[in-house]
């Protein structure tokens, strides 16, 4: 999925011109250096990221944005980030190909000596006077060109040598680049002998590896010290499936179930907000949420006024979720999906089951991930007979324990299309990925059916019969091996539903990583 791309050739030319000094801290035994602060404070941002071939200029301006809280907030909160730069060939080509607009010359010839380097620094809030060329300092440099950052060992590597450099009481990583929700065939075992990954792709390498939901638990899993919170400020990444892995790993998540503008959240707002509510976390983390859609509801507002007519400025959204309530709502979402597999030998409630299946609510055009409490609360609703009003509110109120927060655009919820979380829907075992024209959506070019075996059947549009492959793994060892299908079994009802689901999104939501 594309983290969008928000800013104007203007806005990042004004990012370049007056970023504040990025103090270096590395070292190559991975030391904190002299750089390291005397003692801890209360918060540590960490940010890793990538600039995924069209966010460079984007996630800049997010670091920029490290340096623009209050002056008193950063006796409170520390910042640490490692970053990598596309190279300056995706960086033009895609800039061009994914907006239509005039290939951004002078932000290329910027940037462009730091392509595939990777950069690691503390920021430094003290110094008052930037240097325009202070992005291009070589001294932030780390490790080898086109740094392998997807690499397992890359983000515990950082993670480890970011709370030595900013010791604090309480931390939060952020992974900054693109997402792409949750697929078996896109989640493999960590351990399989070719992996694909759900969140920050690094294009550079063959084939575009990015991090697993295994992968990345195990990073973040074996690193020193605890996350108290995990943002992945990518797209799509707010899936039911990715909450119960790693909820262990920390006591609150920042997701979002739609797009994430290429500018990611209110950085600045974030540092302000925990530096203000010193030990109430989650009021500054609402505060967070707040503020960073309404500044997405702001720039979508921009561009219309610009004369954009394309619809993808509008879907933003972003949920705060309480990782110490999941497992209740796993026991009653497993209730749930016992009661649904029951149901479902009565031929009166499988009708109304296909029925509300044939037109779940579908987040994304290509992607399996569906609206989990429309669809849940849909079929408590049609079956008052399997679910009495004690469950409806039951699993209602253990689903409302896990948010914080959750602010979607004006436009998703004047139109009433937000979504809390999302699942996977199959049908039989198999799931679907659709392939549109990416000019005109509604074409649909083709798709590919995942079978649960492993087999997988791709179809073309006007070809007759199906091009038969399969797909690195199987149902059983991806899906069925997760946290929350342990917990709750829902890949019974994957297994067991006749009825293919919804594949066309109602928000017309259509973006693809190449």
């Amino acid at each position: 999925m594309t983290k969008k791309y928000l800013l104007t050739l203007a806005a990042v030319l004004c990012c370049v011109m007056t970023m504040t000094v990025m103090t270096a801290c590395v070292n190559d035994d991975n030391s904190a250096g002299s750089d390291r602060p005397s003692g801890q404070t209360e918060y540590a941002i960490l940010l890793y990221g990538y600039g995924g071939r069209n966010l460079d200029t984007g996630i800049l301006g997010n670091m920029m944005d490290f340096y623009k809280a209050k002056s008193e907030s950063y006796g409170k909160v520390k910042i640490a980030c490692q970053y990598k730069y596309s190279s300056a060939e995706d960086m033009q080509k895609y800039w061009f190909d994914m907006l239509n607009e005039k290939l951004p010359d002078e932000t290329i010839k910027a940037i462009k000596d730091m392509e595939l380097q990777t950069v690691r620094f503390v920021v430094d809030n003290t110094v008052k006077a930037p240097d325009e060329n202070v992005l291009l300092n070589k001294e932030y440099i780390y490790g080898p060109k086109d740094n392998y950052v997807a690499n397992v060992d890359s983000l515990t590597n950082f993670i480890n040598w970011a709370t030595k450099a900013c010791p604090a009481k309480h931390y939060i990583l952020i992974v900054s680049d693109h997402g792409g929700g949750y697929q078996p065939h896109d989640d493999l075992p960590f351990n399989a002998p070719s992996q694909t990954r759900g969140v920050l792709y690094d294009q550079s390498h063959t084939p575009n590896e990015h991090f697993t939901v295994s992968s990345l638990k195990y990073a973040i899993g074996r690193a020193n010290a605890h996350m108290d919170v995990i943002y992945l400020d990518a797209c799509l990444m707010n899936t039911i499936e990715y909450q119960f892995e790693l909820k262990e790993l920390a006591d609150y998540y920042i997701l979002s179930s739609f797009t994430v503008p290429g500018a990611g959240g209110s950085y600045s707002v974030l540092i302000d907000e925990l530096a203000k509510n010193t030990g109430d976390i989650e009021t500054a983390l609402k505060s967070f949420n707040k503020a960073s859609v309404d500044k997405w509801d702001k720039d979508a507002a921009k561009q219309a006024a610009q004369g954009s007519t394309e619809s993808k400025w509008d879907y933003h959204d972003m949920t705060v979720t309480r990782t110490s309530a999941l497992d209740a709502f796993g026991e009653k979402f497993k209730e749930f999906t016992d009661k649904l597999v029951a149901a479902y030998a009565d031929e009166s409630h499988k009708a109304k089951i296909d029925t509300i299946t044939k037109y779940a609510f579908k987040v994304n055009n290509e992607r399996p991930g569906y609206d989990l409490v429309d669809y849940a609360k849909s079929i408590v609703d049609a079956l008052p007979d399997v679910y009495d009003d004690h469950f409806a509110l039951e699993i209602g109120t253990a689903f409302n324990n896990c948010l914080v927060s959750q602010y979607c655009s004006d436009f998703l919820m004047n139109k009433g299309l937000s979504v809390d979380c999302s699942i996977m829907l199959g049908v039989e075992g198999s799931y679907y990925f659709y392939d549109y024209d990416r000019e005109k959506p509604e074409i649909l070019k083709g798709y590919k059916i995942y079978h649960a075996d492993g087999k997988l059947a791709k179809y073309t549009t006007g070809v007759t019969e199906p091009e038969i492959s399969t797909w690195p793994s199987t149902l059983a060892d991806t899906y069925c091996q997760l946290a929350f299908d342990k917990a709750t079994g829902w890949s019974r009802w994957i297994k067991l539903n006749k009825q293919l689901p919804c594949n066309n999104s109602p928000v017309e939501m259509h973006f693809a990583i190449e």
